[in-house]
C-alpha cells in the first residue's frame, strides 16, 4: 500500500529548484542595484560637467588654451573634473571639453563638450 506524501527525491528536486530560483533573483536584484548607482553617478557627473562649462561661459573673459581641473563633492560623493580648452579658427571662440570621474574611480563617467564665446 502506498502512503501519501513526497519521496526524498521529490523533496530534493523541489529544494534544488527553489535554490536556483532564489540565486537568480538575488543576482537580478544585485545587478539592478549596481545599475541604479551607476545611473546616479553619471547623472551627478553630468551636472558637474555642465556647471563647469556654464561657469566658463559666463565669465567676462575667454579662458586661455590649456588644461583646467578641480574637485567637487555632490551627493556625499567626491568627483574630479578635468577640462581642456582649445583655440578655434575664430579668435572669439574656445572649444572646451570637460571629463568628469569619481575621485575614487579610474574611468570617466561623462564627457561634456561646448564652446565659450568671447566679448565682441
Amino acid at each position: 500500500m502506498k502512503r501519501p506524501g513526497f519521496t526524498l527525491i521529490e523533496v530534493l528536486v523541489a529544494l534544488a529548484i527553489i535554490a536556483i530560483s532564489i540565486g537568480t533573483a538575488m543576482r537580478a536584484t544585485s545587478a539592478a542595484f549596481i545599475s541604479s548607482a551607476d545611473i546616479k553617478d553619471r547623472t551627478i557627473a553630468r551636472w558637474i560637467g555642465r556647471n563647469e562649462l556654464a561657469r566658463l561661459q559666463t565669465t567676462q573673459s575667454l579662458p586661455a588654451p590649456g588644461t583646467l581641473s578641480g574637485e567637487t563633492t555632490q551627493g556625499n560623493v567626491a568627483f574630479a573634473w578635468k577640462g581642456v580648452v582649445e583655440s578655434t579658427p575664430n579668435p572669439n571662440f574656445r572649444k572646451v571639453e570637460i571629463v568628469v570621474r569619481r575621485l575614487d574611480g579610474r574611468h570617466s563617467l561623462v564627457t561634456i563638450q561646448g564652446f565659450v564665446v568671447g566679448v565682441r
